[in-house]
């Protein structure tokens, strides 16, 4: 047993709340390059200094924290290395996570974080408070490195599950799929290359949409898509007989998440099928990655995560019963639907 495992119950409860700052630190480190410095080599504090443009001293003492982790390691003669851990905070190498550790704990996210108990007396987010009346979006808009780490982060996650997404879709049964809000076509581009027969057509807003186009363009896609500017809250593309619907509802307030069902329910053709890609809670206390994703939902922009209970009640709410569930890697599922013919 370790030593944390076999601290008192009041160690172990400050050490909960002292871990708090641990994934600040991790980011911290991850922004100023430190996996980044140790990529090909081992350094010594003056070294990895240099490097980064850090203090010596705090350098040294974030890094002994960073160690209790598992991201930085020491080798015999005193000169850090990255660990398999440290590996995955590397620009430009395959699985890296690196863009999303730094845009999860960004400034305004921080301080969203901080007002934690706004959130859980009234239920409503506390970005917009925290950051001068900015919306999540409003942020980015207005923070474009903080954008460019979320998108970029987000993509790198989307790129590792699309291969196993297309698997589980049984495309053979299509011959349209509308990807609706799939920013840069990532997802969309999967599914023609796993599917020969399918005809893709990509709904977003105007900016994704010509940064997709570049992206058939060089995947020599562009006679198979259609890339159509829209807002999902008020149309989506009818007559396909395929919707994904990937990471979205998740982001959104029950009465917006409403909205877009409701406008889905009225563009689908009957013997249609939508699929949800999303992360499906345990019924009864469990792991699931997607628990604190719940929270930052939560804090950030009014959303949430749910059950197979919840999803059921709100799917069918708005004439959509569930056909099956598929695990996918990762904290995600796919919901296959059908469209009842008429709303209950």
């Amino acid at each position: 047993m370790d030593a944390e495992a076999m601290a008192p119950p009041q160690a172990r409860a400050m050490q909960i709340v002292q871990t708090a700052v641990a994934g600040k630190l991790v980011s911290a480190l991850t922004e100023a390059g430190v996996p980044d410095a140790l990529a090909t080599e081992s350094r010594n504090i003056a070294e990895l200094a240099e490097a980064t443009g850090l203090h010596p001293d705090a350098l040294g003492r974030a890094l002994r924290a960073a160690e209790l982790l598992g991201v930085f390691a020491r080798t015999e003669d005193g000169r850090w290395r990255n660990t398999d851990l440290g590996r995955t905070l590397c620009s430009g190498v395959p699985g890296s996570v690196r863009d999303y550790v730094v845009y999860a704990l960004h400034d305004g996210n921080w301080r969203a974080w901080q007002r934690l108990m706004e959130s859980l007396r009234t239920g409503l987010p506390s970005f917009s408070d925290a950051n001068n009346g900015l919306s999540f979006w409003a942020y980015l808009d207005a923070n474009r490195d903080v954008a460019d780490a979320f998108h970029r982060g987000m993509a790198s996650m989307t790129a590792a599950g699309t291969p196993a997404l297309a698997a589980a879709l049984d495309l053979s049964r299509f011959r349209t799929v509308v990807d609706v809000g799939g920013g840069s076509g990532m997802v969309t581009a999967a599914l023609l290359s796993a599917a020969p027969q399918l005809h893709g057509i990509l709904f977003d807003r105007g900016e994704a949409i010509e940064a997709a186009r570049q992206r058939f363009a060089a995947l020599d896609l562009l006679d198979r898509v259609t890339l159509e500017a829209g807002d999902l809250f008020e149309r989506v593309p009818p007559g396909a007989d395929a919707y994904i619907l990937k990471n979205i509802l998740h982001d959104h307030p029950p009465d917006q998440c409403a909205r877009i069902l409701d406008v889905l329910h009225r563009s689908m053709p009957v013997r249609a099928r939508l699929f949800v890609v999303e992360a499906v809670l345990p019924e009864r206390p469990a792991f699931h990655p997607a628990i604190w994703r719940d929270l930052h939902m939560l804090v950030a922009l009014g959303g949430r995560e749910r059950t197979e209970a919840e999803w059921r009640s709100l799917l069918d709410e708005h004439g959509f019963a569930i056909e099956r569930i598929a695990p996918l890697p990762g904290p995600d599922g796919i919901i296959e639907l059908s469209k009842r013919s008429a709303r209950s």
